[in-house]
């Protein structure tokens, strides 16, 4: 019997491309009429989309899900997670920056060509749940589960990882582009050692649930206005990108062995 992963291999990039694109013509025509539930629920009709192709394989999903840590720890997978969320916040120092004392930058991110790429995602509950729940599935079924492993079929495998990775990069704002790309990286590598998908959703979930708790417990804005939170972060972001390149440099000797 094919595996969860195998089952993921025979879903094309177009099939799912016409799914998504599906779904947000629907949510644009119920705009239209005055409807607004938000682009972000076109991800949980993918879910569904994926749920459906994937019925027949629930044994493999039981499997892949016992076996989430068979390859990789938790503490390992949950450093990976941190030091990509400490980097993630020097990559918004650095945006914060560019936008205010590069002249005429704020003006070029914000155009309207620009500010159409990212998903909005809703407020309070129904917003967190998008955030950490529903996201980390799709992304991971989309990105990984998907366009990683059919791209595999036509590009070199570090390519495949470098193409998927800037696409999922690009599905985000400004100032997370970059550590969604870096991130992206990461977490193709993940799935091509663990070959189980659930451990990239894990991964993503712990990642985005950090990024949130931060938010929510940062009531007074302090990371980004008090220069002794800014200097720290900015410390660790530095550490956190070392470490990245170091353990990509490891893990890019083996890429096309997988």
């Amino acid at each position: 019997m094919s595996s969860l992963h195998d089952a993921l291999e025979k879903i094309s990039i177009l099939e799912v491309l016409i799914v998504l694109l599906a779904f947000l013509g629907i949510n644009l025509l119920l705009d239209i009429l005055g409807y607004h539930i938000g682009e972000s629920w076109a991800y949980v009709g993918l879910i569904f989309y994926f749920i459906y192709r994937l019925r027949f394989f629930g044994d493999e999903f039981k499997s892949d899900f016992n076996n989430i840590f068979s390859k990789i720890s938790f503490k390992s997978l949950f450093t990976i997670v941190l030091v990509n969320v400490f980097f993630s916040y020097g990559m918004l120092y650095i945006s914060i920056f560019a936008l205010d004392n590069i002249p005429g930058f704020r003006e070029l991110v914000y155009a309207p060509l620009f500010s159409i790429v990212g998903m909005n995602y809703l407020a309070g509950i129904a917003g967190f749940i998008s955030t950490v729940i529903i996201s980390p599935i799709c992304e991971e079924l989309t990105f990984r589960g998907v366009i990683l492993n059919r791209l595999r079929y036509f590009v070199p495998t570090s390519f495949a990882i470098i193409i998927s990775s800037i696409l999922f990069g690009m599905l985000h704002g400004y100032g997370n582009i970059i550590s969604a790309f870096v991130f992206g990286v990461c977490m193709c590598i993940i799935y091509l050692k663990t070959r189980n998908v659930l451990t990239c959703i894990l991964a993503h979930f712990l990642n985005n649930l950090l990024a949130e708790i931060f938010v929510h417990l940062d009531s007074g804005n302090l990371i980004f206005t008090n220069d002794i939170f800014i200097v720290f972060f900015s410390i660790l972001a530095i550490v956190s990108l070392y470490l990245i390149i170091v353990s990509l440099r490891q893990e890019w000797k083996y890429i096309d062995k997988r």
